[in-house]
């Protein structure tokens, strides 16, 4: 590709499996990083977890990892201070890791009453699939079969974060046109939102009135809109429903904003809920 909006960056495919769905009760029992570093070297960080709990048998015929497997596993919170030198700054790539992988980890770190990593991007391979309206089915073995990349022993962490992370870059080599934006606009564009700073999508960031100091944040009528990091794009509002961490840090004392600009922003959230 001519553009490749991952040059330099941390790039790393995420999975996880789990004993069930269901975020708020069910655990994480293993769990792979598998990718490139700034310097071009090689990542390969993955863990059995012991979920302190049984594996229900619906979840062992997909993943088939039993009680037996993770019984002399360590606890999630004893990989926390890894996984946070791996993440931060790191563009993560999974499939459906919005809507699961990365929910499913933010409760982990919430029951060790740690914060969540702030990656630089999270790029969802499903998210691409749905927005470029390929054919269905969307999920991994399929799509990886579409785009020839091989996916050996599914529903193993490791081999699905790096299926994952191949699967993107072959897409991106079949269908360049719509990764020929800078990071931060991809996000945007798979977001879905028509706020950019290049002028493609709609009115540009520059557009719009800030609301903070610094301009992180602008206004469009009644929405208050994220210019910066992973969630560039997105509406606080927003992020208080699929990512209440990351607005738990954007106003706390480490977040990015002075005490009169958290203030400001707590006025209008309180404000949209009456």
């Amino acid at each position: 590709m001519v553009h490749d909006p991952l040059a330099g960056c941390r790039v790393v495919g995420f999975d996880l499996e789990t004993t069930g769905l269901q975020k708020k009760t069910h655990r994480i029992i293993q769990f792979a990083l598998v990718g490139s570093d700034y310097d071009g070297s090689s990542i390969h960080f993955e863990s059995l977890v012991n979920p302190q709990r049984k594996i229900p048998a619906d979840s062992i015929r997909v993943h088939g990892i039993r009680d037996t497997d993770v019984r002399h596993s360590q606890l999630f919170g004893t990989h926390i201070e890894q996984l946070d030198e791996l993440f931060n700054d790191a563009v993560v790539v999974g499939h459906n890791v919005k809507a699961f992988d990365w929910p499913f980890m933010a409760n982990e770190y919430l029951r060790c009453g740690k914060t969540m990593p702030q990656p630089r991007a999270i790029i969802d391979t499903l998210q691409i699939a749905r927005k470029l309206k390929l054919p269905k089915p969307h999920n991994l073995g399929q799509l990886c079969t579409r785009y020839g990349v091989k996916l050996e022993n599914a529903h193993d962490a490791a081999a699905d974060a790096a299926a994952s992370l191949l699967l993107l870059w072959k897409i991106m080599e079949s269908d360049p046109k719509p990764f020929r934006r800078t990071l931060d606009d991809l996000q945007t564009w798979l977001a879905g939102t028509d706020y950019n700073s290049s002028g493609n999508l709609g009115p540009g960031y520059d557009d719009l009135e800030p609301f903070d100091e610094d301009g992180k944040i602008r206004i469009n009528e009644n929405d208050l809109i994220v210019s910066f990091g992973r969630h560039r794009g997105s509406t606080l509002s927003q992020i208080a429903n699929t990512d209440a961490s990351y607005l738990k840090w954007l106003l706390s004392p480490n977040g990015p904003f002075n005490e009169n600009d958290r203030d400001k922003i707590r006025t209008h959230l309180f404000e949209l809920r009456d």
